[in-house]
């Protein structure tokens, strides 16, 4: 503590009082007059240079006092037993603390060190916060006085460029010297941004901004020059490009969009008096583009267009265009100028060329026109902040064009699909039956067994039911075998015929867009066929045989129209739209859907015939009366199912098909009488009566199938085409009424054999028929099975 105390009365009597620090050597003095002479030359005052000295020396002398008081308090609190560290004493001291410094001393160590004015711990560490608190005060005057100058300053150099606007604007580097003086504003730093002065600022910069954008637009308005003669004939464009190259150098300082702002009356000015006049008379006037120092367009007015295609008018544009980009300074203004205006352009290119139904070369040939601007920089990116403009077009105008294009073909193929919807789905065409024009000719074999052809009477198998008014229209080239087909098929095909001529023969030579998409929508009308009318009429085709069947001719008869149509049209479709046009993958589709229908139509009326069939019961017990008449009526109301069915399939569909499906409900109604009478283990007499009788008249050829006229032909046909099972099913019923011993003898001739019949077949009718006996035993024994083909020949050598 001795020596603590020692320390501070030497640093006391050296220290002197803060009036003697103030006292410089004169060396120094020599150092302070240059120091306060250079001040003098950078304008600074004797006032603040005096409050600067003075601020100066309280610091470092209120710093020399920190340090030592630090040491002498680090050693104090050291022989105390360390109770804080001395940069804390440092901290307080450096934010002028003094009062919380004082106040850690307590009253026993202020004794300790002596009284409170003497030269202990206490003592220094109370003189050195006097002196930091006198120093903090200088320094807070120091630094509000620097505030005022840098305010002063500030309002300075904005009243200076508010000054110079208008004179900057006239001199040479005008744009230079007014954004010089614009920047310098915005970039001084309000130190407190809530001050009065501030905000003076910010509005002065406010103004002096406003006032330049005026000047700008007037500078860029007079560097633009457009003259019209008086009568329309003659307008000349004039643009000083060093004019606008100064100007603009510069006004991406101010903000990023300012560059677009700024040519944005410029550019209008040159699309409104210029380029759309131009645009619009060269639809009918002959347009002369001078590209020397000045840009003019001559109008003769001729009383019509000079080209049907308007050519003139994009060419006067690509040239005004590129004599444009020419005179604008840099691409950033090239790109500013475009955005401005091209899209207004491309408007006004749209509704002056393209208006009235163009051709595929105007369309392209104005397509080629934004090309020679997005060379030029005029073309901005989509404002919808996509990547490219609908349909990968090069801009706005292209867009528009191809839009243009596109509705143009969507109003031709609504206008087919229309049309093909009220031929496909008219009642009245669907009531009114044709019949196609196909050959109508059948294969016959004549005594020889050479093959013949025969050609069919009005009426009869193949040749319809009777309903049709007439024959189809159009070229019967892929018809296929004759078959019934509605009006509106008919009508539809020759609809497709004439749209696909049209595609070729109608169009403009050069529509190859327009040739592809009419033929498009000729396959397109096939589609809408498949997909309406199966809709439309779908509770008639799933409930009406007919109508099924006739559903089916039309899907083929359209399928075999319309490729014969692309067919014959085929080769000058593909000269006209460059390309092999993929037009038939309608065919297949709906041919699948015309077989669908039909083998459904079937399917529904082979269900019936086994709905009735089950009626019957097996045939058991049919020697009673009452099961007899059940079975009779069950007969008979399958037999009517097929006589239906059959009929109409014969008699609708072509020939070989309408007989397969005909002739596959007949077998499914043999097999089905065969089966359930083969499989009786015991038959009475009663019961061998009644079944004769009901095979008898389920297998009769009268009324089988057909109408009054040709009926007797007509289920001959079916016979036929069912084959032995048919026959099978009859012989059954003679047999139920023959001998024993013929029943064994016709299986030895092989007659049953040639029909079908197995030995276990015969050998269990034989069970059922007759008693057990030796001569049963004995034929059972002669029934064995024999080779078919040599039964034939067996029969075939009898006969």
């Amino acid at each position: 503590v001795n020596s603590a105390c020692a320390i501070s009365r030497s640093h006391s009597a050296s220290s002197a009082t803060f009036e003697d620090a103030l006292m410089t050597t004169g060396e120094e003095e020599e150092d302070a007059h240059q120091t306060r002479a250079r001040r003098r030359e950078d304008g600074e005052d004797d006032d603040a240079r005096a409050v600067r000295t003075f601020a100066e020396t309280c610091e470092r002398f209120a710093r020399d006092v920190r340090d030592e008081a630090n040491a002498l308090r680090a050693r104090s609190l050291a022989i105390r037993g360390g109770l804080e560290a001395s940069d804390e004493v440092e901290a307080n001291l450096a934010a002028t603390r003094a009062e919380d410094v004082l106040a850690s001393f307590t009253r026993a160590e202020r004794e300790d060190d002596g009284n409170e004015d003497g030269h202990g711990c206490y003592g220094v560490v109370r003189a050195c916060a006097l002196r930091a608190r006198e120093w903090a005060d200088v320094r807070a005057a120091y630094v509000e006085a620097e505030r005022a100058r840098v305010k002063e300053a500030k309002r300075a150099a904005v009243e200076t460029a508010s000054r110079n606007v208008k004179e900057g604007l006239r001199a040479k580097d005008y744009a230079r010297a007014i954004l010089d003086g614009v920047c310098a504003a915005l970039a001084i730093e309000c130190a407190d941004e809530t001050s009065e002065d501030d905000a003076k600022v910010r509005e002065v910069v406010a103004e002096v901004t406003r006032e330049f954008r005026a000047e700008a637009d007037a500078e860029m308005l007079a560097a633009c020059v457009v003259d019209n003669d008086g009568t329309n004939a003659s307008t000349t464009l004039r643009i000083d490009s060093a004019r606008i190259a100064r100007l603009l150098e510069h006004v991406h300082n101010i903000s990023d969009d300012e560059l677009r702002l700024r040519t944005s009356a410029f550019a209008n000015v040159i699309a409104e008096r210029f380029l759309e006049p131009m645009i619009r008379a060269g639809t009918a006037s002959v347009v002369d583009v001078n590209d020397r120092d000045f840009l003019r367009y001559n109008t003769a007015e001729t009383g019509e267009t000079v080209n049907g295609d308007n050519f003139i008018a994009q060419e006067s544009l690509e040239r005004a265009l590129t004599w444009l980009r020419a005179k604008l300074p840099s691409d950033d203004v090239a790109e500013a100028f475009g955005a401005n205006v091209w899209a207004r352009l491309a408007k006004t290119c749209v509704s002056s060329w393209l208006l009235n139904h163009p051709s595929e070369r105007a369309i392209d040939r104005t397509c080629a026109v934004e090309v020679v601007a997005a060379n030029c920089g005029f073309v901005p990116p989509p404002s919808d902040g996509a990547m490219t403009y609908a349909g990968g077009a090069v801009g706005p105008l292209e867009a528009q064009a191809l839009a243009t294009e596109m509705q143009e073909a969507e109003t031709r193929r609504t206008a087919v699909l229309a049309k093909a919807r009220t031929l496909a789905l008219g009642e009245d065409n669907l009531q009114i039956l044709l019949r196609s024009r196909a050959e109508d000719v059948e294969e016959e074999e004549d005594k020889d067994g050479h093959s013949m052809t025969k050609t069919r009477l009005p009426f009869g198998v193949g040749r319809g039911c009777g309903d049709e008014t007439g024959v189809s229209s159009g070229v019967p080239l892929l018809d296929g075998a004759p078959c019934t087909v509605s009006k509106g098929a008919d009508d539809l095909a020759m609809h497709v015929d004439e749209v696909l001529r049209a595609a070729v023969e109608d169009l403009d030579p050069n529509a190859r867009r327009a040739s592809a998409n009419l033929a498009a929508a000729a396959a397109d009308c096939l589609d809408l066929f498949r997909a309406c009318v199966s809709a439309h009429r779908a509770e008639q085709l799933q409930t009406i045989h007919t109508s099924a069947l006739v559903f089916h001719n039309d899907c083929h008869h359209l399928a075999n129209r319309f490729s014969a149509s692309v067919y014959s049209r085929g080769l000058a479709l593909q000269e006209r739209i460059g390309r092999t046009p993929a037009l038939l993958w309608p065919i297949e589709p709906l041919r699948a859907l015309g077989d669908a229908t039909r083998n459904a139509a079937n399917d529904r009326a082979l269900s019936e015939i086994h709905a009735a069939l089950d009626l019957a019961n097996g045939f058991l017990h049919s020697g009673e009366v009452k099961v007899k008449n059940t079975i009779v009526k069950a007969v008979a109301r399958a037999r009517h199912v097929l006589q239906r069915a059959g009929t109409a399939s014969m008699y609708l569909l072509p020939r070989p098909t309408g007989a397969r499906d005909a002739a596959d409900l007949a077998l499914h109604f043999a097999r089905r009488i065969t089966l359930e009478i083969l499989s009786l283990e015991d038959i009475s007499v009663d019961e061998s009566e009644a079944l004769t009788e009901i095979i008898a008249d389920a297998f009769t050829t009268e009324r089988l199938v057909g109408t009054k006229e040709d009926a007797a032909d007509a289920s001959n046909a079916l016979i036929r085409a069912a084959g032995s099972e048919w026959l099978k099913a009859r012989e059954i019923g003679l047999m139920l009424s023959a001998p024993l011993r013929d029943i064994t003898a016709n299986w030895e001739r092989g007659s049953y054999r040639a029909l079908g019949f197995t030995a276990r077949e015969i050998r269990g009718l034989i069970d059922a028929l007759f008693e057990d006996s030796s001569l049963r035993a004995e034929c059972l024994a002669r029934v064995v099975d024999v080779d078919v083909d040599d039964a034939r020949e067996a029969l075939g050598a009898q006969g």
